[in-house]
């Protein structure tokens, strides 16, 4: 018989919650090491619970980001936190971490990082400094890239630059190169036929949450090949993409190949 079906409403309930909500509980003393392990994309759970369980709903816990560099992640002060009075949080983490305040009174200072990325990798620290003695959990986050066959199926990866003729004369043309939905945010330049970078205006950059969309203009002159490239290089990613553009200077015309 189906194990739902033998359970009561309530129980199947709390079956189900217990199954799909990842433990929030962290295992071992204050000090060792924890490690969380998920996929790209996915949230992570890092524990951090007082072995008392004596409530925390008026105490200060700080959660950092100590390594390979350092940021401020959620901090949470007598019911204050970075989403309701507390500022300083860093930028990275803005808007995707959460606590659990139901929880609070059982001792557990776990925290969620929704939509995780790989540069979230790394080492955390949660720490109780008001606490005798002060308490202090450290945990290893590590974030799986999501691979597919093609290079341009990375998560995150730069697509395809969409390219664009603005203006053109019998001598020069004004270029327009757009790289939409990239992260971590890609380097974006243009090059002529010989792979040389050439001078262009400060790249236009905005976001969406971690997906950057950045456009590059440039002003090119008639050479021997009339050959242009937009580059969009990530190297954390160890990705690279491009197009290509052949500008006729002749009335107007150009052709993409």
């Amino acid at each position: 018989m189906n194990l739902l079906k033998m359970l009561s409403a309530s129980e199947c309930l709390w079956f189900c919650l217990d199954v799909l909500i990842p433990s929030a509980s962290a295992e071992g003393e204050p000090g060792s090491r924890i490690k969380v392990v998920v996929r790209e994309g996915s949230d992570a759970t890092l524990p951090c619970s007082l072995s008392t369980k004596e409530s925390i709903i008026q105490e200060l816990f700080n959660w950092r980001k100590v390594d390979p560099n350092e940021q401020e992640v959620f901090r949470y002060d007598g019911g204050l936190h970075y989403y309701n009075g507390l500022p300083g949080q860093d930028e990275h983490f803005r808007g995707r971490v959460s606590h659990f305040p139901l929880e609070l009174k059982s001792g557990n200072a776990s925290i969620i990082i929704k939509n995780t990325v790989v540069p979230d990798s790394g080492v955390y620290t949660c720490d109780f400094p008001r606490l005798q003695p002060e308490q202090t959990f450290r945990i290893t986050l590590v974030v799986e890239p999501v691979i597919r066959d093609r290079s341009e199926d990375i998560t995150g990866a730069a697509p395809k630059p969409l390219i664009h003729v603005l203006k053109i004369s019998e001598d020069e043309a004004r270029l327009k190169c757009e790289v939409r939905g990239a992260f971590p945010k890609p380097k974006v330049e243009w090059r002529d036929g010989d792979g040389n970078t050439l001078p262009a205006e400060e790249p236009q950059v905005s976001h969406t949450g971690e997906r950057y969309d950045i456009t590059l203009l440039t002003m090119v002159t008639r050479t021997n090949s009339s050959l242009f490239l937009c580059v969009a290089t990530q190297e954390e990613l160890k990705h690279e993409t491009q197009d290509k553009l052949y500008v006729a200077f002749c009335g107007g015309e150009y052709a993409l190949r």
